[in-house]
Parts: structure tokens; C-alpha cells; sequence
């Protein structure tokens, strides 16, 4: 009978902790999650500023060059 006077305490304690270890996953997984957004809207900055100069280098060579980029098929 006392072993079960001491589960029981220890039962509600453990159930206690596993809330507040759901509440801490919940805000590391908020946290990770702002950070990839905020690293991902970043990056598509990079890339589409390096799509935008690629292709001004395109059409520049497309002018000069004609369709193909041969000289000869100008």
C-alpha cells in the first residue's frame, strides 16, 4: 500500500513534464521554423538577382550574336 501512495505523486509529476516538454518542442519547432523562413526569403533574393544579371548577359549575347550564339548565325 505505501508503494502506491508513492506512484502516484510520481505519476502526476511525470505527466507534468511530458506538457512541458510538448510546449518546448512547440517553441523550438516556431523558432526553427522563422528561422528558415526568414533564411529562405533571403536566399530567393540571391537567386533571383542572380537569375535577373544572367539573364541581361543572355540577352546581351542573343543581340550580338544572333539566335544560336555563333557569330555566323547573325
Amino acid at each position: 500500500m505505501r508503494y502506491l501512495r508513492t506512484w502516484k505523486p510520481w505519476r502526476a509529476a511525470a505527466r507534468s513534464e511530458e506538457g512541458q516538454g510538448l510546449v518546448e518542442y512547440a517553441l523550438v519547432l516556431a523558432l526553427v521554423s522563422i528561422v528558415a523562413i526568414t533564411g529562405l526569403i533571403s536566399f530567393s533574393t540571391s537567386v533571383q538577382t542572380f537569375l535577373d544579371q544572367t539573364n541581361n548577359t543572355l540577352e546581351t549575347v542573343l543581340k550580338t550574336h544572333g539566335h544560336c550564339g555563333h557569330k555566323a548565325c547573325k
